[in-house]
């Protein structure tokens, strides 16, 4: 019997997939190839796509505008600030300066750090929009077989980092935006199976997964993580590694889309 495959498809964006881009992942050029191909050669089989979107605006807590040294400074990019830095005044918020110190706290506790990155996927620029390659293969496959993808944005909120699609690194009661996507999370749960592929493994790959199937350990045996869809910030990230074990443990799998077509498509 046939089943219900949707594809669940993590910031497949110009700044992360092209060479050029702010935020470019080495290697994800060729990821985004094999999921054109995938998605030509497969694309009967799905039934669905979602798509999670980086959306910042130009101030936000990871981007060097936001932090200052005593002198005035900007951060170097790929800093690590900590509660720590802003208590002994080596860094000082520029914006939101009431709940900076407090978002460092919890963001730790949280086992998380904030990283200065370059500034990336802002909304509206050509860094934040879907790769061309990809978004060639969303239109076939949407009238070839009538089928729609929907998009989903994360980002937008200045005082916190959101590498998942699902919430925010801190979420804040005040603000929607920040809090759990329940609306993806229940769309992905009625499928039989759902196939999971984008930018960066180590980053909003990875904390979309530990979220969904946190949130519903259900859904963890459905869920199939296409290997060759996606590549690394830091291939020897070995606390990302850990959890991707983790997640194995609970029954996602993980296989290339060779694999997929060769054990799935029967």
């Amino acid at each position: 019997m046939k089943k219900n495959t949707a594809i669940l498809g993590i910031d497949i964006q110009n700044d992360f997939t092209r060479p050029t881009g702010r935020l470019y992942v080495p290697g994800a050029e060729n990821d985004v190839w094999r999921m054109y191909a995938f998605m030509e050669e497969c694309g009967q089989a799905i039934d669905y796509v979602a798509l999670s979107l980086d959306s910042h605006q130009p101030i936000h807590i990871a981007n060097q505008c936001y932090w200052s040294d005593p002198e005035g400074y900007p951060p170097a990019l790929f800093t690590v600030i900590t509660a720590q830095d802003v208590e002994q005044g080596q860094w000082r918020p520029l914006f939101n300066k009431d709940i900076a110190l407090d978002y460092l706290i919890q963001l730790e506790k949280n086992k998380q750090v904030c990283t200065i990155w370059p500034a990336h996927c802002i909304a509206g620029s050509s860094g934040w929009a879907l790769n061309e390659s990809l978004y060639k293969a969303l239109h076939a496959w949407s009238v070839l077989y009538n089928r729609k993808y929907e998009l989903f944005f994360k980002g937008g909120h200045q005082a916190t980092e959101h590498y998942s699609i699902f919430k925010a690194a801190v979420e804040f009661p005040d603000c929607e935006e920040t809090k759990f996507n329940t609306k993806l999370l229940n769309k992905l749960n009625s499928f039989d199976r759902i196939l999971v592929m984008g930018e960066a493994a180590d980053f909003c790959v990875i904390n979309s997964l530990v979220d969904m199937v946190e949130a519903e350990p259900d859904i963890a045996p459905r869920t199939i993580v296409l290997a060759d869809c996606m590549s690394w910030i830091d291939p020897n990230n070995m606390k990302v590694m850990v959890r991707f074990s983790e997640i194995a443990e609970q029954g996602v799998r993980f296989m290339t889309t060779t694999e997929f077509k060769a054990t799935e498509l029967k």
